[in-house]
């Protein structure tokens, strides 16, 4: 089991961000996620692994001028 934004999600074994954000709703505003405190961007959410356990936050990007 890992939580994501506070809510239990079924970890499976070999699950990426990538995964986790295609079985989630509403994730499209996901560029960055904060995984176990380390912070994960777009381009590796292909290729990053989520741990059992895992506390997971997911942010989105903001723009500022």
């Amino acid at each position: 089991m890992i939580q994501v934004d506070d809510n239990p999600v079924t970890w499976h074994k070999g699950m990426t961000i990538a995964d986790l954000l295609e079985q989630m709703e509403d994730t499209g505003f996901c560029s960055v996620v904060r995984l176990n405190g380390k912070l994960v961007s777009s381009p590796g959410f292909h290729e990053t692994p989520i741990p059992d356990g895992s506390v997971i936050r997911l942010l989105p990007l903001v723009a500022g001028g």
